[in-house]
């Protein structure tokens, strides 16, 4: 026979997560269940969206005349030709010109400008707008994510008083400063973003990024267990925030661990209020235990001590 654990560690916060988990799945025991605070890198952004439209009836007509009319009209003569009022023409043209395909004289006729005739046969114009969004690097996931809306921060006291994750080891972020990352590095990171702000394809793109602020760290809570599968006698680190499951930081964390770099015995470290302490499991053995697995039991035994 073998002891699943020693007495076991789980956070009083977590002690129906840790049931749960043991009741789905026969053949795990959760030997510490722990909470920590992490925080993820916010910084405020502006990018510069440039999206083609069409010209309208009126632009269109503008610019035709501009291009075929001979001489070129005023925008006096446009407007008793088409009936309309000469301020609504004038509107329309000073925008066109805005856009660089047209231009608008004081005196005498519009004409169209270098750029006008290229545009006109396309049938419309790229403008711009700018919009303020925000870029948030998790130093677990290892992403670089981006949103309309700023996160909001875990300022509670319970979770300003968790201890950091970083502090047990070598997590940090390894993503490249946003200031540092090229538009051409930047726009597959928006698109996959699905903010819809960068679709090559339909001929919206993100010219442009500025950083318009400093970094703001974002506190947030992720529950850290250590879990025992008796059958393959190894134990295992998993990262959750509430029920979801973070794949890749949990990942990360048992590269950490099997690179010494994470220690078990510090992520283990409870204080007497902090802790449910339940009696130890008695399990089957397995019938074959790999060399590795053993030496893994052994570690995770110290690391219980």
């Amino acid at each position: 026979m073998l002891l699943a654990s020693s007495t076991k560690q789980i956070d009083a916060n977590l002690s129906s997560l840790a049931k749960q988990i043991e009741k789905q799945n026969p053949g795990l025991s959760v030997l510490v269940a722990r909470q920590f605070r992490l925080a993820v890198r916010q910084t405020p952004l502006e990018v510069t969206i440039s999206e083609p439209r069409k010209f309208n009836v009126l632009e269109e007509f503008i610019l035709r005349a501009a291009i075929e009319f001979v001489p070129t009209p005023t925008l006096t003569e446009l407007a008793d030709l088409l009936g309309l009022d000469e301020i609504f023409v004038k509107s329309t043209a000073t925008n066109l010109a805005s856009l660089g395909t047209l231009e608008v004289p004081a005196t005498g006729g519009i004409t169209i400008a270098p750029q006008g005739r290229d545009f006109f046969d396309r049938g419309g114009i790229s403008q711009s707008e700018v919009r303020s969004l925000y870029a948030v690097s998790d130093p677990l996931d290892q992403t670089l994510t981006f949103n309309f809306e700023p996160l909001s921060a875990e300022t509670s006291a319970e979770t300003l008083d968790l201890p950091n994750l970083a502090d047990l080891g070598s997590i940090e972020h390894q993503i490249a400063d946003i200031a540092d990352l090229s538009i051409a590095e930047i726009q597959p990171l928006m698109q996959a973003s699905g903010l819809g702000i960068h679709v090559p394809e339909s001929g919206k793109v993100v010219t442009k990024c500025d950083v318009v602020g400093d970094d703001l760290d974002i506190w947030q809570t992720v529950s850290i267990l250590v879990l025992l599968d008796a059958i393959e006698n190894q134990t295992t680190i998993q990262v959750r925030q509430g029920k979801q499951i973070l794949e890749t930081a949990s990942n990360l964390l048992n590269e950490l661990e099997s690179q010494q770099k994470l220690s078990l015995n510090e992520l283990c470290k409870f204080t007497e209020e902090d802790v449910i302490l339940e009696e130890p499991e008695i399990v089957p053995a397995p019938k074959t235990r790999k060399p590795a697995s053993r030496k893994k039991r052994k570690e995770t035994d110290s690391g219980n001590k």
